[in-house]
């Protein structure tokens, strides 16, 4: 990724990860790029559904996943997961978005320089934030 700038490749990337990961049922409830000004890069953020407890299996489940996307899809790139910071839905910044909007199936809604539950965002691009 490019310091501090979103590329295109990058967004494409993540969206080929929420339709692997929602191919193989992970119960993805929210996914967004959220950006970090304090080491200027932007970072994906998924939260499933379930409990805070499963996160560890939902890193593994995902590296499945990514690896047989990668085998089954040579031609699609995948964001790798180095780029990710996988949470669930109960998550204090995902409930916060929640309140404020609502993205289903995979959009693109920028959302910038507001804070939610205490948290500010300096710039997020949303793919999904569902109910």
């Amino acid at each position: 990724m490019a310091s501090g700038a979103l590329v295109r490749a990058d967004v494409d990337a993540g969206i080929n990860l929420i339709q692997a990961l929602d191919s193989k049922k992970f119960e993805v409830a929210a996914a967004l790029w959220l950006y970090n000004s304090d080491i200027e890069s932007w970072r994906m953020v998924i939260a499933y559904r379930g409990a805070r407890k499963d996160l560890e299996k939902k890193y593994l489940d995902a590296a499945v996943i990514v690896s047989e996307w990668r085998k089954s899809h040579p031609d699609r790139p995948i964001l790798d997961l180095s780029k990710v910071r996988i949470t669930s839905a109960d998550d204090r910044l995902i409930a916060g978005l929640k309140v404020a909007l609502r993205v289903d199936g995979v959009g693109e809604v920028r959302f910038s320089h507001n804070t939610v539950n205490g948290i500010y965002v300096e710039d997020a691009l949303i793919h999904r934030l569902a109910a």
